[in-house]
């Protein structure tokens, strides 16, 4: 009988049937754990940190860049706080806008290049060099954070287990939900079934280590198979000398420029379409929404607004630089997040530092980030009326708008870079029996 399986179709089901064999083993392999504190060896006298997440990279005679600045740019600051930062990740020649710098050692390695995980057979082709190299720089590790689930993250967490490295595993979002709104038709249960085996090894990838995760969603999932070997942390690209002072918070017109700013991708889990119905209903009040990101759907995006004459009502600026972006949240009246998944968005703390009051979809981390709702308005994913309603509550309960505002600058103030980065870098440490050096 014939298979009425496509090629992409019989793809996800060799890649899921390969998880699985991996999970049974890395059980059979590791099935008797080492404590965290016997797999650090001996006493180290610089901390030496790996970290992999399945990223492109560009290299030229300037050094290494990224296209993805909110990582590249944690990144840097994480380098501030190890001896030495080891990065991984594949590379090909170019620059990108984002070089991967930081005041502390960054070393990077890189692996063989592929496009993405949907070319199978260059991805196939790159897995062998790629396990070579890492293999070749494991004794070089004091500790591996593994940013995950991806196939290549568990691979490499096999090596590291079965070279009894101190392994930890990162999470920004829920892989299963992402991929049920980046993919359609009979793909979303090939493509979920396989996150789902994914997240599996990548929870046993964090026994004995540690997971070090994105939000509260992902918290709760992840302690409920690791315990205590759980850090919930977000990712804030925000220092203190970003924020507004709470002179200036107290000094804010409203609603000023009548500008409602949205910051990220422009890809279908971000839900940016949705954006052309807000943009009509709240036309007649003459708000204006600005978006600034780039992604898959931006050429339909565009074409819908021409289409629909909203040319006056959103405007598409592409990718900022920071500085740009911040002059941006400077302009602007209020932040809108529409997204249908999340982990904890880092526009959260940006928006929450320029005084800002938020309207964001209670989607994965965000409810929880915004206190269930006394840090920012909170409504259901793709719900235009709700949005609205809530937008015209902030302009009518001035009260309420301001002690949201009040409560979000200061839970972004006590959550900035330079308390996230060491608190990263001291939960690894802890876990390994590392003790800080001097």
């Amino acid at each position: 009988m014939t298979s009425r399986r496509g090629p992409l179709s019989r793809s996800f089901h060799q890649a899921t049937q390969a998880v699985h064999q991996t999970i049974s083993i890395t059980r059979k392999a590791t099935s008797r754990h080492l404590p965290a504190q016997r797999l650090a060896g001996k006493p180290v006298n610089r901390f030496r940190l790996a970290v992999y997440s399945d990223l492109s990279y560009r290299q030229d005679s300037r050094g290494i860049s990224s296209k993805t600045p909110s990582f590249t740019t944690w990144l840097g600051a994480l380098s501030t706080e190890v001896d030495e930062l080891i990065v991984f990740g594949r590379v090909t020649p170019g620059r990108e806008a984002y070089p991967l710098v930081g005041a502390g050692s960054i070393r990077f390695v890189g692996l063989p290049y592929y496009d993405s995980l949907h070319h199978l057979g260059r991805v196939l082709k790159a897995v062998p060099k790629s396990m070579a190299k890492w293999q070749s720089e494991l004794s070089n590790c004091d500790a591996i954070l593994l940013f995950g689930p991806h196939p290549l993250s568990a691979l490499f967490g096999f090596q590291a287990k079965l070279a009894r490295r101190p392994l930890f595993v990162g999470v920004r979002e829920n892989l299963t939900v992402y991929l049920s709104h980046r993919v359609t038709g009979r793909k979303v249960y090939l493509a979920t079934s396989l996150a789902r085996a994914l997240e599996k090894v990548h929870l046993y990838l964090g026994r004995g280590g540690g997971a070090i995760v994105v939000g509260d969603e992902m918290a709760k999932r992840y302690s409920a198979v690791l315990h205590d070997s759980v850090l919930e942390t977000g990712i804030s690209l925000v220092r203190s000398v970003d924020f507004k002072s709470l002179e200036e918070l107290d000094a804010q017109n409203w609603p000023g420029s009548k500008q409602i700013v949205v910051v990220g991708r422009i890809d279908p889990d971000k839900n940016p379409l949705m954006l052309l119905q807000v943009a009509e209903r709240l036309r007649e009040e003459n708000w204006k929404v600005v978006v600034a990101g780039t992604g898959s759907l931006v050429g339909r995006l565009s074409s819908e607004i021409r289409a629909r004459s909203l040319d006056d009502a959103l405007v598409v600026l592409g990718r900022l630089d920071r500085e740009d972006l911040r002059e941006l949240y400077a302009q602007s009246t209020l932040l809108l997040h529409v997204s249908l998944t999340e982990g904890q968005p880092q526009v959260l703390y940006e928006a929450a530092a320029a005084g800002l009051p938020i309207v964001a979809t209670a989607v994965g981390g965000v409810a929880a980030a915004l206190g269930n709702g006394t840090r920012g308005m909170l409504v259901p994913p793709s719900d235009v009326d709700a949005i609205v309603g809530a937008i015209k509550s902030l302009d009518s309960d001035a009260l309420r708008r301001e002690a949201m505002v009040r409560a979000a600058w200061q839970w972004a103030a006590a959550d900035t870079t330079e308390v996230q980065i060491p608190r990263v870098v001291r939960f690894i440490k802890d876990r390994i029996g590392v003790e800080s050096l001097t």
